[in-house]
């Protein structure tokens, strides 16, 4: 498989002051000057004068994904409080009161840092960035210069990609927190009114006077220079960016639910009712947004720069979190508001756009939890919600595991936050498993940690964060309890959503390379920041005697990337009406690729702060795999493993004991907790000899006893095919559905569905019962599958025959053979248990 498809995706790292640079620079700082002792700032990967890193790294991306036509520009600002009354959205360099010079023809250049009409050379104005905890290095890079921004955006241009331009906000304070936490303490009265007023800003649309000369724009607002507000950044880059000559999309903010989500002195359960009849609430910070999305608006079309929905030119959309894209659930109100439909239903916004971290699988140590124990039972087919026996099911064929395709893409729309829900899902942080398997996970608890799933009800599907196609399609009403009767159910009068009227993007999506990283997407590790987390039950493993790094797993980003883009773009699942789109994938972007190229980041840790998050990160590119590798847990191919070979003893028999572990906890109350330890049983094998001739024409001792010791007694693993056991005709290993070309053998004992994990022979395959003489292939590694050149076509039976091996060793270091007669000798049982790759 080459890396998944990329349509989209954002270009970090967001700050330094000329990271996204096509010119030279270096940075010099307070005292220094020369060029011995300034600081590289964009070239680690050349030589000054040559290809900055950011060229590099671009190249290199555009050879390794030639499919992407999209690029996602991430531009941060920094704030430093989550109290909105006093949070500051502010530019900053790492070189206040320093200088820069750039190589334009034969030397060095003295050149500005320019951001909004300020320079490194203004202090104390300017609010200095912090260093990383323990070190003095500079927690992030600077803001990228004006200039520099404008040369990138062209220069993407003129590669064929369409732009969009993201203004990111990077916290400074305390344990560096999500943009997200920023919010105001008085929920409900006049004072999250004020405190949004305050945290947005004053900025007018004719407080901006655009520079093309120099490539910056200056600032002319009445709070003046150091106007550390919100407004003042959005405003700022919409016209930069019309310098720049207009961009694909232009984003007005994105996941600032903390303050999304407060309500005004005016609120209440039903609303009020707009001009024509819908409903609305006072959410300060909404109505502040669609006051800036029209500012934005108005800035492009005093510019010339109107909306193009047919050219995907200058439009203009805001990006909420997954968490709150559809509503929010208010502590003690007992329902869910859809805040944001007053602004979805703005005709300045021209997408419905939210960042997508939703969870794709609910996978635990151990046996894998109710996903692979229900693997096998058909999925709910009804009306939907499914009732509480109709939670897991998964209707899926084959071994289960979390790297299945069909699997992962099941639950994008399926799964958690569409079929089910947990109450209490909190991640606890590094511990001891409990499962038992005595490895260091990261915990769950409540009901996520016992697999408790809660179902939805009917006219539910708001509550429901993955009901894309139902939200699309469909009018909205709050949903809150009454005291009718009827509990969380919808009541009022409809919102401002009109169903069908423009397309939702995905702005951001992504996984990190990480152990299990699809149960929980939207976390990543970041040891600096109390953000820093690992996705549930995945695996942390000793990196030295000082502590532990979460598991590496490249294979299940590659593998959820895959099925995300397929689902959308191969599998048919985008609806359309009246030809627009329900999800528009041309600005869908994965998060996230560099503008520092591979390998000079992140082997050259020295120069950046972030280049340790790298490897369990969300960085994509060919870079991490041009092929990635199969499951950590399975080497790519078997070992040449000896094969016991079990006759001609004239006298013997196999006796096969299937074992399970489970655990039972009595409680008080009478109530069992079981838990089962493996996904499938361990099968113990007992071999009885009767009788083994030694004779020298026979040599059936010699054969036995040469294999123990051959083995080093139960040391070594080997092969074993017991006949009248191995054989398996007319096995069903798949149903086709268009797409899937690989199918993993697996073996039937009643309703029981094991893996097979090695085979000496197929001889033959079936499409709906027809012998199939060519067109497959068998791939014999562990976990042997039928390979098929082109995909059965959908609802397809397939079976197969073909001969089981069983991965084996010898349960003793001793065996006992006792001659009773001359040249005859009895060995009793060799007892054998099966061992797993």
């Amino acid at each position: 498989m080459a890396f998944p498809t990329i349509a989209g995706v954002h270009l970090l790292p967001s700050t330094g002051e000329f990271a996204y640079d096509t010119i030279s620079a270096v940075g010099f700082q307070r005292g220094s000057s020369g060029l011995n002792n300034a600081t590289i700032l964009n070239f680690f990967s050349s030589s000054p004068g040559a290809s900055t890193d950011y060229t590099n790294a671009i190249t290199q991306f555009q050879i390794d994904h030639p499919e992407c036509k999209t690029i996602s520009l991430v531009i941060a600002w920094f704030f430093n409080s989550e109290d909105a009354s006093s949070c500051n959205i502010y530019p900053s360099t790492n070189f206040i009161l320093g200088e820069f010079e750039q190589w334009e023809s034969a030397a060095f250049a003295p050149v500005n840092w320019k951001v909004s009409g300020l320079t490194e050379q203004e202090f104390p104005g300017l609010v200095p960035l912090p260093s990383l905890p323990g070190s003095t290095n500079f927690v992030y890079g600077g803001t990228p210069s004006d200039p520099s921004v404008v040369r990138c955006i062209r220069d993407l241009k003129s590669r064929g990609f369409n732009v969009v331009f993201y203004p990111f906000l990077l916290g400074t304070g305390s344990g560096f927190p999500w943009r997200g936490r920023i919010t105001s303490p008085g929920d409900l009265t006049q004072t999250a009114t004020n405190d949004v007023a305050t945290f947005m800003g004053s900025a007018a649309v004719g407080d901006f006077v655009r520079d093309s000369i120099n490539l910056t724009v200056d600032y002319a607002g009445a709070a003046g220079p150091f106007d550390w507000t919100f407004r003042r950044m959005i405003l700022h880059y919409a016209n930069l960016c019309v310098v720049a000559g207009g961009v694909g999309l232009f984003v007005i903010g994105s996941e600032l639910r903390g303050l999304e989500i407060l309500r005004g002195p005016t609120w209440t359960k039903p609303g009020a009712v707009d001009g024509s009849g819908n409903a609305i609430w006072d959410y300060p910070m909404v109505a502040q947004l669609n006051a800036l999305a029209n500012d934005v608006r108005t800035t492009f079309d005093n510019a010339g720069l109107t909306k193009n929905l047919s050219n995907l030119g200058n439009l203009i959309t805001y990006s909420a979190d997954w968490s709150s894209w559809m509503g929010w659930q208010h502590a003690g109100a007992n329902g869910q508001w859809p805040h944001l439909d007053q602004l979805w239903a703005n005709p300045n916004i021209d997408f419905v756009s939210f960042d997508n971290y939703m969870p794709l699988t609910d996978w635990t140590t151990g046996a894998g939890g109710l996903d692979a124990a229900n693997w096998n039972e058909p999925q709910f087919s009804g009306a939907w919600p499914p009732g509480p026996t109709q939670l897991s099911g998964l209707g899926l064929s084959g071994p289960p595991t979390i790297y299945s395709i069909p699997y992962l893409k099941g639950s994008i729309e399926g799964g958690q936050y569409f079929d089910y829900f947990y109450n209490d899902s909190n991640n606890l942080g590094r511990g001891l498993d409990p499962n038992g398997t005595d490895s260091q996970v990261s915990l769950p608890e409540g009901d996520r940690l016992s697999q408790a799933r809660n179902q939805y009800f009917p006219q539910q599907e708001i509550l429901a964060n993955k009901q894309l196609r139902w939200w699309w399609n469909n009018n909205h009403q709050a949903i809150y309890d009454n005291g009718d009767g009827t509990g969380f159910s919808p009541h009022g009068t409809r919102t401002e959503w009109t169903p069908n009227s423009k397309s939702i993007i995905t702005l951001e999506y992504g996984f990190a390379a990480c152990d299990k990283a699809t149960n929980q997407p939207n976390v990543f590790f970041d040891p600096k920041s109390t953000e820093s987390s690992t996705a549930y039950w995945s695996i942390w493993d000793p990196a030295n005697e000082l502590g532990y790094l979460p598991r590496r797993d490249d294979t299940i980003q590659a593998l959820a990337l895959q099925a995300v883009y397929e689902c959308w773009n191969v599998d048919g699942n985008n609806e359309s009406v009246g030809g627009l789109p329900m999800l528009n994938w041309n600005f869908c972007c994965v998060w996230n690729t560099d503008a520092r190229p591979f390998p000079t980041f992140p082997v050259l840790n020295s120069a950046w702060g972030d280049a340790g998050n790298w490897q369990q990160g969300l960085w994509i590119g060919t870079t991490r795999a041009v092929l990635p590798p199969p499951p950590p847990s399975l080497p790519p191919t078997p070992p040449e493993f000896p094969t016991l070979a079990l006759g001609p003893a004239l006298a013997w028999s196999v006796h096969i004991k299937p074992q399970f572990k489970t655990e039972i906890g009595q409680h008080v109350s009478g109530r069992e907790t079981r838990t089962q330890r493996f996904a499938y049983p361990y099968f113990g094998i007992d071999l009885t000899y009767d009788l083994l001739r030694a004779d020298a024409a026979h040599l059936e001792l010699q054969a036995i006893a040469g294999f123990f010791e051959q083995a080093s007694g139960e040391a070594a693993p080997f092969w074993v095919e017991p006949p009248g056991l191995s054989a398996v005709t007319g096995q069903a290993i798949g149903v086709g559905d268009g797409s899937q070309t690989v199918f993993p053998l697996v073996a039937s004992i009643g309703s029981y569905i094991g893996p097979v994990y090695g085979t000496s022979s197929v001889a033959a395959v079936y499409l709906n019962g027809v012998a199939e003489p060519s067109g497959w292939s068998v791939s014999n590694g562990y976990l042997p599958a039928i390979t098929f050149t082109s995909p059965p076509l959908a609802g397809a039976a397939i079976t197969a025959d073909f001969n089981i091996l069983w991965l084996c060793r010898f349960t003793e270091d001793v065996q006992d053979f006792e001659e009773f007669m001359t040249m005859l000798w009895t060995l009793r049982t060799i007892r054998l248990v099966a061992v797993r790759p």
